[in-house]
């Protein structure tokens, strides 16, 4: 009976013990995503930062449409506004460096002597995805790329798994360059140490990939750490989703309707060229109507 009862008890306390471990677990995730939140911000510098945002998107779609001088000027008009805004409850120091320096990338970009158009695509993707988190702390637009690294990372698995390292090399090269497009973003939405551990396994599966031979067992097991690095940062995991609202609240059916746009546009666009060139990346298909206009 004492042994029965003592059992009991152990069986209680490794139960509340594994509640209270949950819970601080999702409230650490809910922290990730709204803490900065948690502090007054001046709405002041709430306007500028919208501001900020407005003007990203319209330099998105200059670029889009080839309207190079425009956009440039847009770009310069955004460096100009950045020191006129306190970050601080907004994002973290990393996040503000990260913007920063997306920002000086894009300008080498727009400002070289042979300007690429491919390059300019994934740069004001960067900047666009960056101040749309600054703009949507709950559900940024960069969530959306889930699926595509789902995608990426299955197709990687597979070519790892049958031993043939250069479709391993392209699949990485088009994983780490979606990484790349929401590294920024990232950086502002998340925990700096969240942020570390995604590029620590990138280096890893980078490393071992690129090995001769492929070290093919050590590649299977970072893509796992991978899917759980990625399902930590994009808050996959069942307690920290019940954290995240759904919707935005300011203007959840403008947000619905205009979320993965630029996703769509820039990888069907980047995509396309690389495919062309022989590197084989699938664009994102999302409609038939922004397949014909991306695909011709």
């Amino acid at each position: 009976m004492f042994m029965f009862t003592g059992g009991i008890k152990r069986l209680t306390a490794t139960l509340l013990l594994a509640a209270v471990v949950s819970i601080s677990s999702a409230c650490a995730a809910s922290t990730s995503t709204i803490g900065q939140a948690a502090k007054p911000v001046d709405p002041e510098q709430l306007k500028r930062v919208e501001f900020l945002n407005q003007i990203a998107d319209e330099m998105y779609k200059q670029t889009m449409d080839g309207q190079v001088l425009e956009a440039r000027n847009k770009l310069m008009q955004m460096s100009d506004q950045i020191p006129k805004i306190q970050f601080e409850g907004i994002t973290s120091v990393e996040g503000l460096n990260a913007l920063t320096e997306t920002i000086t990338q894009a300008k080498r970009v727009y400002s070289a002597a042979s300007y690429s158009p491919e390059e300019a695509q994934m740069a004001v993707a960067k900047i666009r995805l960056a101040t749309d988190a600054l703009t949507h702390k709950n559900q940024p637009m960069w969530l959306q790329y889930y699926k595509v690294l789902q995608n990426d990372t299955a197709a990687l698995t597979q070519a790892v798994k049958a031993g043939k390292q250069q479709e391993s090399i392209a699949g990485f090269g088009k994983l780490s360059q979606h990484i790349a497009i929401i590294h920024p973003s990232l950086l502002i939405s998340r925990d700096a140490s969240s942020v570390e551990k995604l590029d620590s396994v990138v280096v890893f599966l980078r490393k071992n990939i690129n090995s001769q031979p492929m070290i093919g067992r050590q590649v299977e097991t970072g893509l796992e750490h991978l899917g759980q690095v990625l399902d930590e940062l994009f808050l996959k995991n069942k307690d920290a989703i019940a954290f995240v609202p759904i919707t935005d609240p300011k203007h959840p059916i403008i947000w619905s309707v205009g979320i993965g746009l630029i996703i769509v546009s820039v990888l069907s666009f980047v995509g396309w060229r690389m495919y062309q060139s022989g590197r084989h990346i699938v664009p994102i298909k999302h409609s038939r109507a922004q397949e014909q206009e991306f695909g011709d």
